[in-house]
């Protein structure tokens, strides 16, 4: 293993290091061949082992400054003090023997005071040139990097600079595809995944479990799901078995679908981080021969047909210590931990990110501290600071970005000032000046506070979507398990997200009438704009079928128009003839051509009522 190779040219240059300050500032003491090699060996084996052990336990990247090899400087420091005290244990002795002479103890003889032979000037050099050398490169090289690459106005523009920002012109989010809104929360995830571990018989729980931590987002077959690996319970069972037999499949649509266990003969997960000794996923690619770079964000994704494999990101820095951009991606089978290599631009489609989060957000606050504002600013004016940390989007099933509403650097500001989109394949992001959105714990405790929440539910899974041309957010409300395994869907919270408000939030058990109410609240408040791609319709007909239903306190009307292949529903809003509208009628109606099968109106109009515009005509008083 390439390890090997490493550990020793690591314990080479140590070695190198002592050598030079035994033979160049010890020259005092006579040279000793024996010797000097007898020390030379037993340090290259102490430091060897102590190379070994920490590139096999920490494997450090090999990039960066000094090309990553700064790692080494532990076992100089380690060395150099083990070689210091050649010279303080003797010396210790030799005080001690001083004294016992000085208090008559015994008698003095012209050796009584010297120092030992095993001591050796040699060494005490050795010991303070290695001390010397770290504490220069380890200490006062990092920090003289750290100010040249990171301080002053044109490093901070650099950084800024970093992300490839594209600032568009209009505020309009992308569209967002209705039926692939997300419905089911991490937490969710974790319960009914955690309820179908021993759907089978095999009694999985007692050696496996499913790190809540651990479900992931992910488009497969143009569906949105969530997958976890199975884990071993502890490290006895990680020593029983070199595998664990699965993952799970949770639907990230319909909180109603049941989980799937998936245990085939290749469904099997071999590497997985965290495992023991060479069965961690990060040591077994690092083993491979991936070291020079970060290797980060191991995330277990699964192909169209379901197979498991984990996506590694491997970073490097561009501004000394920081500045990590993408120079790799690579996928491991995670049944056979084969290891395909690809560039960034060259991944296949079914992964849905290689952009860590971590690293998009690191990005986006250099932008917003720097790109409008200078280094040293103690005012904080013109900086902008991520609201959120980044949170995985889908505007459909195959699109998938990582949303980030920006806000100013005041802590008290609750507000947007744009948002980002970010691409989860490639170093670019749109900016969208879409400022006056509402933003962090005032979303959650404005969806909470609606009056239709009277059990209290939590809310979860909050996301920012482009709902019938509104910025929209959407909410799920939760009931936590007593046994803290998780949480239990209860409810869908839809909010303009212009105009929090507890009062404007429609609140019902499925998605399809959420959106309903919304739209029939946003035709009322005239706050919809037409979609791009959805355009308005006007058509007339023959009513077929007219029933009005009870819905949130709203009484809807739901008609059937002869020639249309959907079902409208309209509010009194509208017209105040819908109560008097009757089979046969001819109506004038229109409405956003979305696609679904229920649409609301957004006019309507019975030509065959008519309706005067004077004084009602007084009834007739009949003749005596």
């Amino acid at each position: 293993m390439v390890i090997f190779l490493l550990a020793l040219i690591g314990a080479l240059i140590v070695m190198a290091v002592l050598s030079i300050g035994r033979l160049a500032f010890g020259r005092r003491e006579k040279f000793d061949a024996r010797r000097f090699l007898t020390w030379f060996g037993w340090y290259f084996v102490v430091n060897y082992v102590l190379c070994l052990g920490i590139l096999y336990f920490s494997e450090p990247a090999l990039t960066g400054p000094f090309w990553g090899w700064q790692w080494v400087l532990g076992p100089l420091m380690l060395s150099s003090i083990g070689n210091l005290f050649a010279f303080i244990r003797p010396a210790l002795g030799v005080i001690e023997d001083a004294s016992a002479v000085s208090q008559g103890r015994y008698r003095t003889s012209s050796t009584a005071t010297k120092m030992p032979k095993s001591y050796s000037r040699g060494a005490v050099a050795a010991g303070i040139f290695g001390l010397v050398i770290a504490g220069v490169i380890g200490i006062v090289a990092s920090i003289l990097i750290t100010i040249f690459t990171t301080w002053f106005d044109v490093n901070a523009k650099v950084l800024a600079a970093i992300p490839h920002v594209i600032v568009q012109s209009s505020p309009q989010l992308p569209p967002t595809d209705p039926n692939h809104i997300v419905l089911v929360s991490q937490s969710v995830a974790s319960y009914k995944g955690q309820q179908v571990l021993g759907s089978n018989g095999k009694n999985y729980g007692s050696t496996y479990n499913f790190d809540p931590t651990s479900y992931t987002l992910q488009s497969i077959n143009h569906h949105l799901y969530y997958a976890a690996p199975l884990a071993y319970n502890n490290v006895f069972a990680n020593l029983a078995s070199p595998t664990t037999p699965g993952f799970v499949v949770v639907d990230a649509e319909d909180p109603q679908q049941s989980p799937q266990l998936h245990t085939g003969s290749t469904d099997s997960i071999r590497y997985l981080p965290g495992a023991l000794l060479n069965q961690d996923l990060l040591r077994h690619v690092y083993l491979s021969g991936y070291t020079y770079g970060r290797l980060v964000d191991p995330t277990l994704e699964l192909d169209d047909n379901f197979h498991p494999y984990w996506t590694i990101s491997l970073m490097q820095p561009t501004r000394g210590y920081v500045g990590d951009v993408l120079s790799e991606v690579l996928i491991v089978d995670a049944h056979t931990g084969d290891i395909t290599q690809y560039q960034p631009q060259n991944v296949p489609t079914w992964v849905d990110r290689v952009m860590p989060s971590d690293t998009v957000n690191q990005y986006l606050t250099w932008w917003g501290l720097y790109h409008a504002a200078p280094w040293f600013n103690p005012s904080g004016m013109g900086q902008q600071t991520p609201a959120s940390t980044p949170q995985l989007l889908y505007n459909n099933a195959d699109q998938p970005v990582w949303l980030v509403p920006m806000t100013s650097s005041s802590a008290n500001d609750n507000s947007s000032t744009g948002i980002f989109l970010f691409n989860t394949h490639k170093n670019e992001a749109d900016f969208y000046p879409l400022s006056g959105i509402g933003i962090a714990s005032n979303v959650e405790n404005t969806i909470q506070s609606t009056r239709a929440n009277i059990r209290n539910y939590n809310v979860d899974s909050i996301q920012l979507y482009q709902i019938y041309g509104t910025p929209t957010w959407v909410a799920i409300f939760v009931q936590p398990t007593a046994t803290g395994s998780g949480s239990i869907y209860q409810a869908v919270g839809i909010v303009d997200a212009r105009d929090l408000n507890g009062s404007n939030v429609q609140f019902e058990p499925t998605l399809s009438q959420a959106l309903q109410d919304y739209q029939q609240w946003l035709t009322q408040q005239g706050n919809g704009t037409t979609p791009s791609g959805n355009t308005k319709q006007t058509v007339t007909g023959k009513v077929l079928r007219i029933s009005p239903v009870q819905q949130g306190g709203n009484t809807i009307y739901y008609i059937q128009v002869a020639g249309q292949k959907v079902i409208f529903t309209a509010n009194l809003s509208l017209s105040p003839k819908l109560p008097l509208v009757q089979p046969g009628d001819t109506v004038v109606v229109s409405f956003l051509g979305t696609g679904n099968t229920v649409v609301n109106l957004t006019s309507f109009d019975d030509t065959t009522i008519t309706l005067g515009t004077g004084t009602p005509t007084p009834g007739v008083t009949p003749t005596p």
